[in-house]
């Protein structure tokens, strides 16, 4: 599928399935803004091939079609799936982390079978694999040519993806899955009935607080971008973050209502990312859960096999 008619399908797709990334993708200029859209469709197909899929098996071999599309990538040839070459003419140009693209893919697969017991290191690791990697996707594209930004980038991610998982605890519960780690949540496990709201409300309040720290931490990297994208990404964090905020306005009750910010409120988030200072520190001036939160994206980055050096 050539560049020309997947842009429009590519845009459609970000305004359809992230109202938030769609308000913050609109600061960007018009060249990077079609290609993070691609990028996006690209993540969306996968995302919407699992979900579609008939059964467990099916996902699996759809998995494992796009992560051989990927493999085909690396080694320079051509992907049999017409939206693999979406990613294909991105890396042409942009030359993106191959390794974050397999990382995604992996915590698709993980999905398949979620674990009885879903602990701490299980949802670090889950986060970093289905956002963290994507924002280190998106980095070559917005002009991010250090590369020791890479754990920022991977931490705003993850952060944006623990807001979503508290967020969508009901949803996630109906499809017989429960990321709040046991140990925050008293045991919490998904099966047998509607889940206990003092648990629940429990697990969001700290998955929440974790968050925090990986935003802290993410944000502290916006200023290796390119000046043109800091705006974007820093509204798209506040949007995002706000969420967090809306759920505790609710004193974290989430199971009878999906906390969303208004179009005010994201205009008011956008003039808020305007004032704020540019960042560009990569680990100085964070407080103690901020730099826990990076620690674990640099661990996470290194056990990925990508490098953040040059």
């Amino acid at each position: 599928m050539s560049s020309a008619t997947s842009g429009p399908a590519a845009g459609e797709s970000i305004r359809r399935h992230s109202r938030s990334f769609s308000f913050a993708s609109r600061l960007l200029p018009a060249a990077k803004r079609g290609d993070v859209e691609r990028l996006y469709a690209w993540c969306r197909w996968c995302d919407d091939g699992v979900d579609a899929a008939d059964s467990p098996q099916a996902a699996l071999k759809f998995v494992d079609l796009a992560t051989e599309d990927v493999r085909r990538i690396a080694g320079g040839e051509r992907p049999v799936a017409a939206e693999s070459r979406w990613l294909a003419e991105l890396i042409g140009r942009h030359d993106l982390p191959l390794e974050a693209a397999l990382a995604l893919l992996d915590g698709m697969r993980s999905d398949l079978t979620p674990a009885a017991d879903f602990h701490e290191d299980d949802l670090e690791r889950y986060s970093f694999q289905v956002a963290g990697a994507v924002g280190m996707l998106l980095c070559p594209i917005l002009g991010l040519e250090d590369r020791r930004y890479l754990p920022q980038a991977a931490a705003l991610g993850m952060g944006m993806q623990l807001t979503n998982i508290a967020r969508d605890v009901a949803e996630d519960w109906r499809r017989n899955r429960c990321y709040l780690p046991v140990e925050w949540t008293d045991g919490l496990r998904p099966g047998g009935g509607p889940p206990d709201p003092r648990q629940v409300q429990q697990g969001v309040r700290t998955i929440l607080d974790v968050a925090d720290g990986y935003y802290a931490a993410g944000e502290a990297g916006i200023g290796g971008l390119d000046p043109d994208s800091r705006l974007a990404v820093r509204a798209a964090a506040r949007i995002y973050h706000g969420i967090g905020s809306r759920i505790r306005q609710r004193d974290c009750q989430v199971l009878d209502e999906r906390a969303r910010v208004s179009t005010l409120g994201k205009l008011r988030l956008f003039a808020l990312a305007i004032l704020a200072p540019a960042g560009g520190h990569r680990s100085t001036h964070l407080d103690d859960s901020a730099r826990r939160a990076l620690a674990t994206a640099e661990r996470l980055v290194s056990e990925c096999g990508i490098s953040v050096q040059g």
